[in-house]
């Protein structure tokens, strides 16, 4: 696959890469409420948001067939998740985030690169995600420990303690959450395009354009922003 930028790759990213900001922005400070902390992990972000970023990065890449243009897309939604070191300063809880995007879309994009996955709907791509999110959870506890939390490999009680819930349950969760949304809209799917049912506009048109990117990456500047001040 050619791997070169183009203008159709630059406004890929910025249009996908844009729509994760949004993500992270709206649904990160939902599900970071108090009242969501009762239902633990079958509703936190790491496995709400994270399959919603993997569905973004699958179509990004189906739309561009290069690997590069999800690492791409990472890098700016990281970027914009640091956007908000202009209201609370460059703190901890600013650049770790952003750090881990950063990382889901290297452990993504590499996975990609490596299935070749034809359709968003596949299951390579959920190979895929299911490799890039195990990969993706062991990071998250090597950057933790780097960052001076507990060292989960010191010991098998540590790890008991401190890494199998994110290796084992949240990661399970994550990828099986994924697994029931693309089934349920692959049955939405199917019916249709055996029907032969076409839509009255080209969603390529409109995510392929520059005034879409730059919407989308302006809207999600200015609800990371905004909500951080709320």
């Amino acid at each position: 696959m050619e791997q070169k930028l183009s203008t159709k790759i630059i406004f890929q990213v910025l249009f996908w890469g844009a729509l994760w900001g949004i993500v992270e922005a709206t649904l990160g400070t939902i599900l970071h409420l108090p009242a969501f902390d009762a239902p633990g992990i079958y509703l936190c972000s790491s496995t709400i948001i994270i399959p919603i970023a993997y569905c973004l990065m699958a179509n990004c890449y189906k739309r561009t067939g290069s690997f590069y243009s999800v690492y791409l897309m990472g890098v700016l939604a990281g970027v914009i998740k640091l956007t908000t070191a202009f209201i609370v300063g460059f703190i901890n809880k600013v650049y770790m985030p952003a750090i881990y995007i950063v990382v889901e879309a290297l452990a993504m994009g590499t996975a990609l690169a490596v299935f070749k996955p034809k359709n968003v709907l596949s299951l390579k791509t959920f190979a895929s995600v299911v490799i890039a999110n195990t990969v993706y959870q062991f990071m998250y506890l090597v950057i933790r420990i780097a960052d001076g939390g507990q060292n989960v490999f010191a010991s098998l009680e540590a790890w008991r303690s401190g890494a199998e819930k994110y290796i084992l349950s949240i990661n399970f969760v994550a990828c099986f959450y994924t697994l029931a949304i693309g089934g349920a809209v692959y049955g939405l799917l199917k019916p249709a395009e055996k029907k032969q049912w076409n839509l009255k506009f080209s969603l390529d048109k409109i995510i392929y354009s520059p005034i879409a990117a730059s919407i989308s990456v302006g809207l999600a500047l200015v609800l990371t922003i905004t909500l951080k001040l709320l």
